[in-house]
Order: C-alpha cells, then structure tokens, then sequence
C-alpha cells in the first residue's frame, strides 16, 4: 500500500511539474475567491449553511444548488442565451465600465460597486434600482458567503490563461516512460509534433504557434528519475497521449487545476461532463462497447438465448464493468444474467466452461484477455457447446483470430472505428504527413488516434476565436457537431456529453480467412 502511495505521489509530481499547476488558472484564485467559485458554479456553500433561490413574486422558494448562477451566465460569466432570456454579461470588466450600461432592453445604469452588486443578488435591483429580469432569481445567504461570491464574480473574465502568449499556445501530451506502451506513446508524440507543425507553416491559429510539450509518467514508484529534466513550462491543453493506468488521477488534476484534457487513449472514458467538463474524449470505452454488444444481442437473438453469463478476471475494474454490463441487459429486455469471476493471474478454461454450460448460459459476455479467449472456445468445444460470445473490442488482439472453427459466426465484437477508405482525401493527407515526417509504420490505430486528437484541438482552437482562454476552448468543443475528420466517425460533443463518437461497430471472427468482417451500421448504446 506504501508502494502505491509513493507511485500516486511520484505521478502527481511528474504532473505538477509539466503542468505548472502553482501558475493555472485555478491555482491563483484566492481561498476567498474560490470559496465564491464553488457558490457560482454548484449554488452551495462552503461553510455550511444552506443557500436559497427565490423565484418571482417570492412566493417560490429553491435550494441554491438547483440554481446556480452558472447555469444561466455560463462558466465565463458572458451569459448563455436561452428561451428567448439573455443574460447579462457579469465579468469583471462589463460590471465595472466607468461610463455604466445600456442593456438591449433599453435600461440603463450606472457600473457596479461591491455594494450594489450585493444588492443585485439579495433584491434582483441594479445599480439604479430597477428591477432586473424576472428570470434572475435572488439568493439568501450568509454575509460571508454573499462576500465569497462578489470576489469570484469580480474575478471573472480576468483569470490569467497558463501556457498562452501572445505568439503561442502551449499544449502537453502525457505518455509512459518505460513498459509495451511508451513506444505507442512516442508514436503519438510523432505525428502530433509532424501535425502541429504542418499548422504552425501555414500560420498557426490566428498567428499564434502551437507548441507541443511532453511529460513521461513513470510506470512504477521506483522510476522517479522519469521526471528529471521536465521544464516547468505551464500548458494550456493536453492533447492526445496514454493515459495508461493513471486515468482517475490524471482526470482528477486536470479537472481540479481546468486543463482542457482532449482525445487520451483509455479504456474508461467518462460519458458526462459529471466527473471532469474539460475532459473530451473520442471514442467509446469497454464499457460502452459492451453496452453496444448488448443491444445488438437482443435483436438478433431470438428471446430464449438471452440467458448470458458474464465472465471476467477478479478485479475492481472488471467487476464494476461487469456489473455495468449485467445492468445494461437487465434494461435491453434479457432474460437472465449471471456473473462469474476468475482469479486473474489463474485462468482455468475447462473450469469455467463446465460451470457455464451447466448454468445454461446461451450467450458469453467475455471480459479475459485476447490469449485466454481461444483456450476458452476450445475447451467449450470440447463439451460441444457453442454460446455466442461478446467481446469489447478493445480487448481483442492477433489471438482473438484463433478461435475454433466451431464458433464461426458465433463470436461478436464492438469496435468504435471501421477501417479508414485509403482512397479517400482524408487518407491521402494523412498518409502524406507521414511521409513527409518519415514517420515510422508501427502501431497505426494509435498514430491515427492522435492525429484525430490532433484535428479536435485545432478545430477547438479555431473556434474559440482571436481572444483565446480555456474557457472558450470547452464552449468550443461543447459546440462541435458531427465534426468529420474522414478518419474517424463524426464527433459530436455537448454540455453533457464527453464521448465524441459515442457508439460502435459490431464485427463477427472469421477465423478461416483469419479476419475480423463487419456485421452492423453505427450502433448507439443509449
């Protein structure tokens, strides 16, 4: 357990030291100042007594938390538009103009002051006493916690925005030091570096260059060296990049310090802004492919085979998807599901096998590696039995085609991707930077990976206009709709979703010709 600590304290340093977290953004808020923000953002106090929203006449009372004032003027404090009410703009630099305000509406007033702003939030009164739109509620709270808020609020629009200059953007990538998967994450940091590059010759994003940072996380507590020599450069985003284990740690600092985390290879993506809003993710995770494989299976089998059982190795990640996975059934109109655990450094195949034709289980939802999936098939054959299997795709690997012939056309897969068209426009211009960077061809799902992270960035960037900050960059991203890269599905964020192409592809094993064949359109898993 020791052990462990030192490796969580080993990353978060490695992480502290790449990302320059004494200088972010939420790091300069003042304790004041972020006690305000936790008000502005979830309507709740820090120090314990309730806030209330009152709404209309008075006569309708809410607990602050079901209306916070982010809700209604956005996370900048510019205003989000919505059914026909415009909220004002309540950055620092609006509230304060010297010659005052002219709202649409045609009312005017002079700029605010601590003392009038605290009245606009108590009585719903502007500086001039008039009344302010019927839609802003008015809030009940203590003097200190109404003190809290006005020095958040008056801090708004004015937060500095580490890793930006004038002339440049500063993005990081995070990718492990040692182990299988450093070379996949140099692979990435290639084409990133060749992509980014082909940008900044062509001009940058409105005139500034991006430059592209890299942090090595070390694999174990015992290679703390990984992280010498790392500048302490602040980023403005992280792009791309191998998560590679450290997934709700690195989540948890990006959303706690508001770096826009954007297109990280994991296996556990968050679906909702719930967990992290500056965390993007592009494709669906295990869970989400078996969810697709779920769905899948209920229309095509016929009603007396959704009997599953649902197999994995003992551990807490493979138990919660398990459970993810038996939920998704039960909602998908299964029969029945039943869980079964092996230990997970002890797989016994012909066990398991026996057990799961005794349950009477139809159908398999595999959670194993690649290697155990054929051992498993073949001892399943051997009792003539024949379940049609699901495996999440991303499980898969040159194993997963040496299944009996037996379990032909019995065996599914959900894959978020289909194989790129190489005639297509997209293809050729990828394929020309990579020839262009001399770029090696090893490990090309991942190379791909990055450069649609790559294209996210760039097209968030472009979005979020002349006056940059992270800020913008998520309204950005929030905003971006079917976006078409020609290598990847459409991505598609919004304010509650994190899964740019949330769904799969399902593929059955055709272990003759040694192939993966595609056996679905675009499935959704909701």
């Amino acid at each position: 357990m020791a052990r462990r600590h030192c490796f969580v304290a080993v990353v978060m340093s490695a992480l502290a030291l790449l990302l320059g977290v004494r200088a972010t953004a939420a790091s300069q808020l003042t304790p004041q100042e972020r006690r305000g923000k936790q008000i502005y953002l979830k309507g709740v106090s820090s120090s314990g007594p309730a806030i209330t929203a009152v709404i209309g006449d008075g006569q309708s009372e809410l607990p602050g938390a079901v209306l916070p004032c982010v809700n209604c003027h956005g996370y900048g404090g510019l205003g989000r538009p919505e059914g026909g009410v415009k909220p004002s703009n309540i950055t620092g630099e609006a509230l304060t103009k010297p010659y005052g305000v002219t709202h649409e509406s045609g009312r005017e007033h002079p700029s605010y002051n601590e003392a009038t702003l605290a009245r606009a939030i108590r009585e719903g009164l502007d500086p001039a006493g008039n009344r302010l739109l019927a839609a802003m509620p008015r809030y009940r709270m203590p003097p200190g916690d109404l003190a809290d808020l006005i020095a958040y609020v008056k801090s708004l629009g004015r937060e500095p925005q580490p890793g930006l200059t004038d002339t440049s953007i500063r993005v990081g990538t995070v990718i492990p030091a040692s182990g299988p998967l450093a070379e996949i994450g140099e692979d990435m940091r290639s084409v990133l570096a060749a992509q980014l590059s082909e940008v900044n010759q062509q001009g940058g994003i409105y005139n500034r260059k991006i430059e592209l940072r890299v942090l090595r996380l070390p694999k174990t507590a015992s290679e703390p060296e990984t992280t010498r020599g790392v500048p302490e450069e602040e980023v403005f985003a992280l792009v791309g990049g191998v998560m590679a284990g450290a997934e709700e740690r690195l989540e948890t600092f990006t959303g706690t310090e508001e770096i826009p985390l954007i297109g990280p290879v994991t296996l556990t993506p968050q679906a909702d802004s719930s967990a992290n809003r500056f965390a993007f993710y592009l494709f669906s995770g295990l869970r989400e492919q078996a969810w697709v494989l779920a769905a899948f299976a209920a229309q095509r089998l016929p009603q007396q085979e959704l009997r599953a059982a649902i197999v994995y190795p003992e551990s807490d990640g493979a138990r919660k998807l398990a459970k993810a996975i038996e939920d998704k059934c039960r909602n998908s109109g299964w029969v029945s599901t039943a869980s079964l655990a092996y230990p997970k450094d002890h797989f016994d195949a012909a066990r398991l096998t026996v057990e799961l034709q005794r349950s009477g289980a139809a159908a398999v939802f595999f959670l194993g590696t690649s290697a155990e999936l054929p051992n498993f098939l073949r001892d399943a054959a051997k009792l003539s039995w024949t379940p049609t299997v699901f495996v999440p795709g991303s499980l898969a690997g040159r194993e997963t085609l040496e299944i009996p012939l037996n379990f032909k056309a019995r065996v599914f897969l959900a894959f978020p991707t289909l194989p790129v068209d190489a005639a297509s426009e997209s293809a050729r211009e990828y394929r020309t930077l990579l020839q262009k960077h001399n770029l090696r061809v090893q490990h090309p799902a991942f190379k791909l990976w990055a450069y649609v992270a790559g294209e996210i960035l760039i097209e968030g960037l472009r979005q979020a206009g002349r006056t940059l900050t992270r800020e913008k960059l998520v309204n950005a991203l929030e905003g971006l709709y079917e976006f078409r890269t020609g290598l990847a599905p459409p991505i598609s964020f919004g304010p509650n979703r994190r899964i740019g192409a949330l769904g799969a592809y399902v593929f059955t094993v055709n272990p003759e010709k040694k192939e993966f064949q595609p056996v679905s359109e675009w499935i959704s898993p909701d």
